[in-house]
């Protein structure tokens, strides 16, 4: 399953943002660096067509979406990051950095201010000096490894230039790299290549979040996603049941929720799509990398359906349930025969016939 690490700078309201995603209840306090080690949890990804079709199939059992998040110490604001706080970031797939943008008196702003822009230009300089300089210590080396040896020229260019654009705080996914170079940084594992959900935490009754929204996608790489959300509503919400916390996020003119606008980012973020399986005994969300082939989906399900595979039955989840079932859909002509190599699209239902 994906994981995402949760970053920011003290008094954002990251671990807030942790307790309304997972549902737990991880301390939180009005001071700041209040979180002093990890908290890791997992957050279940609600999904109403899915809990439809598992009623119309009279599923026994209903497996989610999930995303892994790990709440990381807060950031100190131009302190660098220490080796410890940098392992456990380089263990994540993406980051979620929560980015305040609210005033509350008895919450101090002191450490990370209340303007999310100049947050944002933080974090992504924290980062970059970060990767800066792994890539300066390994541009050096293997400089001197090319002098001698023509076939690692190729490595030392490509790190030398990450190097210089870290230098001038550009992150590395705001260039576009090749497959043989992104090889070059496999082991390196730059964070700034990781892609980032940009959080802003607003307050209740902010109105319409999108000026906000707006600016910080405006300074931050193209293709990161910024989302706007109120986490202390959401943590409140994450502890009622399913419809009275559905009916306190629309009645505030939030939607879905955090968990859904964050996980559908990150998801988007990761390049990821949903896949499904249905039947009487369990109807189960699956995470595959988009473009992966239908023998790929099946080995997540078990190894022996991709190895055994022969072909699969295909229909999207929405003309599934619209039947009235699998049995229905098929019945009816919505479902077809697909080979191993056929992409898999996001919300495919999947049938796998194999022989072992």
């Amino acid at each position: 399953m994906p994981r995402i690490g949760i970053v920011g700078f003290a008094n954002t309201g990251k671990t807030t943002l942790f307790n309304a995603l997972t549902g737990h209840d991880a301390p939180t306090a009005q001071h700041p660096f209040s979180t002093t080690s990890p908290n890791i949890g997992v957050a279940r990804i609600a999904d109403a067509d899915l809990e439809e079709a598992a009623r119309i199939e009279r599923s026994a059992k209903l497996v989610s979406s999930t995303l892994d998040l790990i709440d990381l110490p807060a950031m100190a604001r131009g302190g660098g990051l220490g080796s410890q706080y940098l392992g456990r970031l380089r263990e994540v797939e993406a980051l979620a950095a929560v980015l305040r943008a609210f005033d509350d008196a008895a919450v101090p702003a002191d450490e990370s201010g209340t303007d999310p822009v100049a947050q944002a230009e933080d974090l992504i300089l924290e980062l970059a000096i970060a990767d800066h300089e792994v890539m300066a210590r390994r541009g050096e080396k293997v400089s001197k490894e090319a002098s001698a040896d023509p076939s690692k020229r190729s490595e030392a260019a490509v790190v030398n230039r990450a190097a210089d654009l870290l230098g001038a705080g550009t992150p590395l996914r705001s260039v576009r790299w090749d497959s043989g170079e992104l090889a070059v940084f496999r082991d390196l594992a730059p964070l700034t290549l990781r892609p980032v959900v940009w959080v802003v935490n607003v307050v209740e009754g902010h109105g319409d979040p999108s000026a906000l929204t707006d600016a910080v996608a405006a300074v931050v790489p193209e293709h990161d996603t910024v989302v706007a959300l109120s986490a202390p509503i959401e943590a409140e919400a994450s502890k009622l049941e399913p419809e009275d916390r559905e009916e306190l996020l629309e009645g505030l003119g939030l939607g879905s929720g955090a968990l859904s606008a964050v996980g559908q980012a990150a998801y988007r973020s990761l390049d990821l799509i949903t896949f499904y399986t249905l039947g009487p005994k369990e109807a189960h969300a699956w995470t595959l990398r988009s473009g992966a082939t239908a023998q790929e989906a099946a080995g997540r399900i078990h190894s022996d359906l991709e190895r055994g595979f022969i072909r699969a039955e295909v229909a999207p989840l929405e003309e599934v349930t619209a039947a009235g079932g699998w049995d229905e859909a098929k019945r009816k002509g919505k479902v077809r025969v697909e080979g191993r190599d056929y992409p898999v699209r996001d919300r495919d239902v999947i049938v796998v016939r194999f022989s072992v």
